[in-house]
């Protein structure tokens, strides 16, 4: 992945197949335990609370709060399935972004990262350590 500074956007026009690239170990790397935490993780993820949104979107409009539209919800469908498939740990959890996109998190330690799938089409992708920003990335996917 190219690095990007934080006021830069690139638009990427082909198929994105590996969309994050990560220092998690591949599935050869993991115990089958291991392989089913994250698989049973992602299903949650996917099954549990992505489809449900996209069922009805309507049930995460609060005052003030954008929802997620079925675009949005069916991009970070396929992202998390992408993301499961390429062997990614699943997030800490999935929220909407209150501005009509869906946010990613991860933590580990001291290093916290999200994936933010913006209404607009954009992914933003930010790594904090230690409650600072190393490295923020912004992708326009067209």
């Amino acid at each position: 992945m190219t690095r990007l500074d934080a006021n830069t956007r690139r638009t990427i026009s082909e198929s994105v197949t590996k969309p994050v690239a990560t220092g998690a170990a591949d599935e050869s790397a993991l115990s089958s335990g291991e392989l089913q935490e994250n698989r049973i993780g992602w299903k949650r993820v996917i099954d549990d609370q992505l489809i449900e949104w996209g069922m009805d979107p309507d049930q995460l409009e609060d005052e003030g709060i954008e929802a997620p539209s079925r675009k949005i919800i069916s991009r970070a469908w396929d992202l998390a399935r992408r993301m499961r498939d390429g062997g990614a740990p699943p997030p800490l959890r999935v929220v909407p972004n209150g501005d009509g996109g869906i946010t990613f998190e991860w933590k580990d330690g001291p290093v916290f990262e999200t994936i933010e799938l913006e209404d607009d089409g954009s992914i933003e992708i930010i790594k904090f350590v230690d409650s600072e920003v190393v490295s923020r990335h912004s992708i326009l996917i067209s």
